[in-house]
């Protein structure tokens, strides 16, 4: 979905892992961030149809900056690497997992961890590298935020080094096209009923359903997965 893909992007730019250029219409998505689209109310969105698949999302995600203050230039780098590392270390006992990516999650592993980007800080001689932090939504969001916070708290800082949250918790799904023959399938089932209220002699014409599947985030824990469909009710 566009409008998510820019939202995204812009709330976790300069995270990703320098990478081939990515085809977000393409097929095949794995998991991807979920940006909610608001308008006078919360989670409102103004073009989204009005049937679709609302499910909870997967899981929760966090920004995280790991930076250092160090005046040396490879001294920072040293302190920064060090404690993604370390997170690394500690990710699996803890549930969670870094990743990184404006769009599309790509795992941050002990392979590729020292790829990605280290960029300034706003400050003289201080530098910092950022990633997401991501747990399984198996409870509250409440329940998350804590696990994602506490994680983060327990990381050892190497020297000058400093890890600190950022941004707002964001919920990410799996693969959502997965969903579209469901989402499909309650269009039709909306489209019948309605068709019949009118009587045997009226029929639905449905157009939109072949269209790319699209999401927004619909409460502190669930999504909306829709098409763009239309359909309009017609004499026989």
């Amino acid at each position: 979905m566009k409008t998510a893909i820019f939202l995204a992007a812009a709330l976790f730019g300069g995270t990703a892992i320098p990478a081939a250029a990515q085809d977000a219409d393409a097929p095949g998505l794995g998991e991807v961030v979920v940006t909610a689209n608001r308008l006078n109310a919360r989670y409102a969105q103004q073009d989204r149809p009005v049937v679709g698949l609302r499910r909870q999302a997967d899981s929760v995600v966090v920004q995280a900056a790991f930076s250092s203050d160090s005046r040396d230039a490879e001294t920072r780098k040293r302190e920064i690497h060090a404690m993604l590392l370390a997170a690394l270390g500690r990710a699996g006992a803890a549930g969670v997992e870094l990743v990184t990516g404006n769009f599309e999650l790509i795992p941050v592993t002990k392979d590729n961890y020292q790829d990605l980007p280290l960029i300034s800080a706003g400050r003289v001689d201080t530098s910092q590298a950022n990633v997401m932090v991501k747990v399984k939504l198996a409870g509250s969001i409440a329940a998350a935020g804590e696990r994602l916070d506490g994680f983060i708290k327990g990381v050892p800082r190497t020297g000058r080094g400093a890890i600190d949250k950022a941004g707002a918790l964001t919920l990410t799904i799996r693969n959502p096209d997965q969903y579209r023959d469901a989402i499909v399938k309650l269009v039709a089932e909306n489209a019948r009923h309605n068709a019949a209220i009118f009587g045997p002699d009226y029929a639905v014409q449905v157009n939109g359903i072949d269209g790319q599947v699209s999401w927004s985030q619909v409460s502190g824990t669930d999504v909306f997965l829709y098409l763009p469909y239309r359909y309009t009710i017609l004499p026989k």
